[in-house]
């Protein structure tokens, strides 16, 4: 009983797909005009396409402590605070797309070997992406601004990644230049270390200037302690009774509290103006970016692939549709005479 429903479920598959094949035949010439006009725009999109090229690096962090511990202290300057559950990536990822990387990669101008006729002249991204503003619009300059952010900030030019076992950074650039693409992203590392290094130093200053502070603080209490024992100790010299011995052993241990701050504070101090006057790089890169010779994309075959199988279901599509449609207008034209 089975076999027999498989059968006539194949049979009635089979006279599905010949049905089809015959309908298509009836109007084989409206199939192929549909056809050819798929396959050419595909080909047209192929070969029109702007071009871009990618380029990527690979970076890491040069502190010690494990990359994932340097990323949540790197999340912390860039003033997010982070949790166990968080992936410290993103804030780094911030600040790559934060208006203010992306405003400096807006204003340099960049070489091009391309993309442009003339590649003796640097050039904007405006001049690159042949950007042309609607002046008639009231704050056009602003709304162009915003655009040209907004193109930035959609992952289209400009990625972001880190594999979460190694820790391993991966910077991605992708524009319309070969040159443009090699060169922005060697800014965007650049500019990113000198962000968080200035990041670094200013907290290291601010962390000097907080321990001076505290120290001359505490200098001053120890030595008013100091000043207050001495005092003490000559006022009682000839007698000691329980009582006063008991004052005298408070100002000792108030003296020696403010010898061990003083201490503690002194070696932070120490510490702080060796950080602060470290310059080492944050970041550091295991492989450097290479000039792109390959477009990445557009992937032209791919196109014309995907663009022979539409026209082949869109020609048979439309032909086995107006074939029913035909077929159903004469049976209603028949049942109406």
């Amino acid at each position: 009983m089975q076999k027999e429903t498989e059968n006539e479920e194949e049979i009635d598959l089979l006279e599905l797909v010949l049905s089809i094949a015959r309908r298509t035949l009836k109007h084989k010439v409206l199939a192929i005009l549909i056809f050819l006009l798929i396959t050419g725009a595909a080909f047209h999109v192929a070969l029109n396409a702007t071009p871009f090229y990618k380029a990527e690096a690979k970076i890491v962090y040069q502190a010690a402590g494990g990359s994932q511990g340097n990323l949540n202290a790197l999340a912390a300057l860039a003033g997010v605070s982070t949790s166990k559950g968080d992936d410290p990536s993103a804030y780094l990822k911030d600040i790559i797309l934060s208006n203010y990387m992306l405003k400096l990669i807006l204003a340099e101008e960049w070489k091009v070997s391309k993309a442009l006729p003339d590649t003796s002249t640097p050039v904007s991204l405006k001049v690159l992406w042949k950007v042309k503003p609607d002046t008639t619009k009231e704050d056009w300059q602003i709304r162009l601004e915003y655009g040209m952010l907004g193109a930035l900030k959609n992952g289209k030019y400009i990625d972001f990644s880190q594999e979460k076992k190694s820790g391993v950074i991966t910077l991605t650039t992708e524009f319309q230049d070969p040159q443009v693409t090699l060169d922005v992203n060697n800014f965007i590392f650049k500019q990113l270390n000198d962000i968080l290094l200035n990041k670094m130093h200013f907290k290291a200053s601010e962390n000097r200037k907080f321990t001076e502070e505290r120290l001359e603080e505490v200098k001053a209490n120890l030595k008013e302690s100091e000043e207050a024992l001495r005092s003490y100790r000559i006022r009682n010299r000839l007698r000691m009774d329980p009582t006063e011995q008991m004052e005298d052993n408070r100002l000792q241990r108030e003296v020696m509290t403010n010898q061990e701050i003083m201490i503690q504070l002194k070696k932070q101090h120490e510490l702080a103006k060796i950080e602060e006057a470290r310059d080492m790089p944050v970041l550091d890169i295991l492989d450097e970016p290479m000039k792109p010779i390959d477009k990445s994309k557009p992937k032209r075959k791919q196109i014309v692939m995907i663009g022979f199988v539409a026209a082949v279901f869109f020609a048979v599509l439309f032909a086995t549709f107006l074939d029913l449609f035909l077929e159903k207008k004469s049976v209603w034209r028949k049942h109406v005479s």
